[in-house]
């Protein structure tokens, strides 16, 4: 199958079709809400995520099924019910992406094959999936024959992580089998086209640190989710919205100029061109509409901010901090904790590679070059218990974000590049591996940086990793 994409979105119907009136398309929406109720599927998937339950109704034990879905599938939050789905009810699951192009040619949407064989009962462990990544989709269909049986035979030799995939003589891929550590989680492997590094960034993610040749123990500190040590959100639906757009919210906001003194300010947008250091200024000012809802929204303000919709190509930030408290918006996520070491430290660890990766590793992929999460999946990204680390080390990392926080950075897909940005890593590594120098992590964020989905092809990117010593 090749299921429809279309999902119900900001006032967008999944059934926005020619020839149907608002009435029709309500009743549409209603009877897939009904269909799908008890079903493992949320529909802000969109349609596709139906389909596969609807694939699972009909394919008898040991049967087979083959789609065409949106990379989305094996990143999204949204996604995670119908993941868990797959792998509890399938086994030899085969996704396969590439890191570049698309199955599509009118569009630039990543795009992914999944195939899967109907386990003959539900099963609470879960199967792993055999996560195929190619440098690019065949074009012709004896290529793709071809590839198609180099892909099995690799999956029947799995004896390891991962290894190289080959069409003769010539590498075009890599698999790697990924068993998630909980039910639904991102298919994290999927679509990374250094193989090595999907394993290790999502060991990372775990809390262990290992960059080839070396391996490290454990984080001492351990990890926690960012849900569990911050309160998150609100979404912006609730914050407000911008003058002249669809009213919602408690505020609607406006354009906040330079040095000007204003109430309920907002770090609304990303601004690559202003945002380039861990310490930024709000972007917009907000005017109040719903007086019950401003004051309870007030509460939920904060001075760090994490980003929801990142372009690693433009983008320096991952985590923003501010002045004085601050409400979030359509990219900037509040996050609340009592203890201003606390936050200082986790801005530290977002705007280092380590915090990058793990990012990544949860972040969806389905344009290049840009990662995007819901609020949902935010709670998920892991990041060390920060709340655990003794007082002396919380102390260390304040005066670590004070020497640190003006410091210009370049775009988060140049960090090999960037001395500030390895100025943050240093400090980092410091924290959590007082032992240890930042050589341990070039060769980990030059592979990263290297990554088509990090680097979206951005000619200033490429220009220097192209460059001897970057």
């Amino acid at each position: 199958m090749n299921p429809p994409y279309s999902r119900t979105r900001g006032g967008q119907s999944a059934f926005d079709i020619a020839g149907l009136s608002d009435r029709e398309r309500a009743a549409c929406q209603q009877r897939w809400r009904e269909l799908v109720k008890n079903e493992p599927v949320n529909n802000q998937a969109g349609m596709a995520a139906s389909f596969l339950a609807l694939a699972r109704q009909k394919v008898k034990p040991g049967g087979r099924i083959g789609f065409v879905l949106p990379l989305t599938a094996a990143f999204a939050d949204a996604w995670a019910p119908t993941r868990q789905m797959m792998e509890e009810d399938f086994e030899d699951i085969i996704a396969v992406a590439s890191s570049e192009g698309s199955l599509s040619a009118d569009t630039g949407m990543q795009e992914m094959l999944l195939t899967a064989t109907r386990r003959p009962a539900k099963s609470r462990q879960p199967s792993p999936i055999r996560c195929v990544t190619l440098r690019s989709f065949p074009s012709r269909l004896g290529e793709a024959g071809e590839v198609a049986r180099a892909i099995r035979q690799a999956v029947l030799r799995m004896s390891a992580s991962a290894r190289p995939l080959h069409v003769g003589g010539e590498e075009i891929g890599s698999v790697a089998e990924f068993s998630p550590a909980s039910a639904g989680e991102p298919w994290s492997y999927l679509g990374v086209e250094n193989a090595q590094l999907a394993v290790d960034a999502v060991e990372l993610a775990k809390g262990r640190l290992r960059c080839p040749p070396a391996t490290f123990d454990c984080l001492e500190c351990g990890m926690t989710t960012i849900g569990k040590l911050f309160s998150v959100g609100p979404t912006h639906d609730l914050i407000g919205h911008l003058a002249g757009r669809d009213p919602r919210g408690a505020f609607e906001f406006h354009r906040l100029r330079a040095d000007e003194y204003a109430a309920d300010v907002s770090l609304w947008a990303a601004d690559c061109k202003t945002q380039r250091q861990l310490l930024v200024s709000p972007t917009h000012k907000g005017v109040v509409v719903r007086e019950p809802l401003a004051q309870r929204m007030r509460t939920r303000q904060s001075d760090l901010l994490y980003a929801r919709n990142v372009s690693w190509t433009s983008q320096a930030l991952l985590a923003a901090t501010t002045a004085e408290c601050a409400h979030g918006g359509s990219t900037w996520t509040a996050l609340g904790h009592e203890d201003e070491r606390v936050r200082r430290a986790f801005a530290l660890w977002a705007n280092s590679s380590l915090g990058m990766m793990v990012h990544w590793t949860h972040g969806q992929r389905t344009h290049k070059g840009r990662s995007r999460v819901q609020i949902g999946a935010v709670k998920k990204i892991p990041c060390p218990d920060l709340a655990r680390w003794p007082e002396s080390q919380l102390a260390a990392a304040s005066r670590a974000f004070a020497e640190l926080a003006r410091l210009p950075l370049r775009p988060a897909c140049q960090a090999h590049a960037d001395k500030n940005r390895q100025r943050i890593d240093q400090a980092v590594l410091h924290l959590l591996f007082p032992d240890r120098r930042q050589s341990a992590l070039a060769r980990m964020r030059h592979a990263w940086c290297r990554e088509p989905s990090v680097h979206g092809d951005n000619q200033t990117a490429l220009k220097l990793l192209a460059k001897p010593g970057n």
